[in-house]
């Protein structure tokens, strides 16, 4: 008589000790509040400083000199709003690959653009490593 063995696969652990392990990975993956992960979620004033050629997170874009298919040097990294002010992360193409951060500030019910002042050091503008 034949003898049949039958192995299952899994990961050891009991089903529902997978579940609170992919809910902490959403968790950590999910934006924070005050945190914006999209072009949408920005305020109307701050995409109109960003302009409208910008690629959305994750999108297509081309982080060399050349474009390719006509996608956009420039792509919105993230951004954050906390109260009156805003940080917006984002991303530049070309020789100079690099990263910055555009600061606003809401004055009288508006997002207003606060420039770098002269000698103003930045450690958001970093080269792409």
């Amino acid at each position: 008589m034949p003898l049949i063995f039958a192995i299952a696969a899994g990961t050891g652990l009991p089903a529902s000790s997978a579940e609170p392990a992919a809910a902490q990975t959403a968790a950590q993956t999910a934006p924070q509040p005050g945190e914006i992960d999209s072009l949408a979620g920005l305020p109307p004033e701050i995409r109109t400083v960003i302009g409208p050629d910008v690629a959305d997170r994750g999108g297509a874009f081309a982080a060399g000199c050349v474009s390719a298919n006509g996608e956009p040097h420039s792509r919105f990294a993230g951004a954050r709003l906390d109260g009156d002010t805003a940080q917006v992360r984002m991303e530049y193409g070309g020789i100079a690959h690099y990263f910055d951060t555009l600061d606003f500030r809401r004055v009288d019910g508006r997002w207003v653009h606060v420039p770098r002042q002269p000698g103003q050091g930045s450690f958001a503008a970093t080269p792409d490593k």
